[in-house]
C-alpha cells in the first residue's frame, strides 16, 4: 500500500498538430470489454490535469478512457484566465490500483494528444470501511460570503472550518467592483460532522457581523 501511495505516473502529453478530431472520438471504440461499475466499485486512478484551456480536453481525455474499457467515476474542472485544472477519477474492472495507473498512462499515451498539458495519474488505495462509514456520517452544507475585498479573509473562513473538523470543497471565489469599492465573492460546500453544524454556523455568523460580511450557510 505504501508503494501504491508513492508512486506517482507522469505522463506530459506531446505536442501535436492538432486534437484527436470529433470524428476520431466518435470511433473511440476498442475490443475492451464495457463495463458497468458495480455497487461496492471504487475508482483505482487519479487524473490531473493542468495546461492551457482548450474546449475538447474533457471529450479527448474520456475517449481514450472509453477505449480502455473504464468509466469516469467524479470530475471537476476549473477555468482561470487561459489556463485550466482538472480532477477525473477513473475505474478500470478487475485491475489494481497501480496496474490500472499502467494501463491508463499506456492509453493516454497512445492515444491523447494535446499541446501545453501536463498529466498526472496517481493510483488511489481503496476506502477503508472506516472511512466510508466516517463519509456516511458527515453532511454537506454551502457557504456564500460577500464583503469588501481584505487580506486574510479565505484564511479566516478556513481556519474556522479546520478548527471543527470541516472540509471544503467545490470552493470558487472571485473579486469584482461595486460602487468603488472591490468586494469578494466566496462559494464552497462544506462537509462536516451533524454535532457541529450549529457551532459553526454561529462563528460564522459572529465573524460575518465583525468583518461587515454578507453570508449564507444553509443546505
Amino acid at each position: 500500500r505504501a508503494r501504491a501511495r508513492a508512486m506517482m505516473i507522469r505522463l506530459y502529453a506531446r505536442r501535436a498538430a492538432g486534437w484527436l478530431g470529433a470524428g476520431r472520438a466518435a470511433r473511440a471504440v476498442s475490443s475492451a470489454p464495457k463495463k458497468s461499475m458495480t455497487l461496492d466499485a471504487q475508482p483505482q486512478v487519479l487524473v490531473a490535469a493542468t495546461g492551457l484551456h482548450q474546449p475538447t480536453v474533457v471529450r479527448d481525455l474520456t475517449a481514450a478512457i472509453y477505449e480502455l474499457g473504464a468509466s469516469v467515476t467524479a470530475t471537476k474542472k476549473a477555468v482561470l484566465g487561459e489556463h485550466y485544472s482538472l480532477l477525473m477519477s477513473v475505474w478500470l474492472p478487475g485491475a489494481q490500483p497501480n496496474d490500472a495507473a499502467r494501463k491508463l498512462n499506456q492509453a493516454l499515451a497512445q492515444s491523447f494528444s494535446a499541446p501545453n498539458t501536463n498529466l498526472t495519474l496517481i493510483p488511489l488505495e481503496p476506502k477503508s470501511a472506516a472511512a466510508i462509514t466516517h463519509d456516511a456520517e458527515t453532511v454537506t452544507r454551502r457557504l456564500r460570503v460577500s464583503c469588501p475585498q481584505k487580506p486574510g479573509v479565505v484564511l479566516a473562513i478556513t481556519r474556522l472550518l479546520q478548527d471543527h473538523g470541516a472540509t471544503t470543497s467545490h470552493m470558487e471565489a472571485g473579486t469584482s467592483a461595486k460602487g468603488g469599492t472591490i468586494w469578494f465573492e466566496l462559494e464552497c460546500l462544506v462537509e462536516l460532522s451533524p454535532q457541529v453544524v450549529d457551532e459553526v454556523a454561529q462563528q460564522l455568523q459572529f465573524w460575518s457581523e465583525s468583518s461587515g460580511a454578507s453570508l449564507n450557510f444553509d443546505q
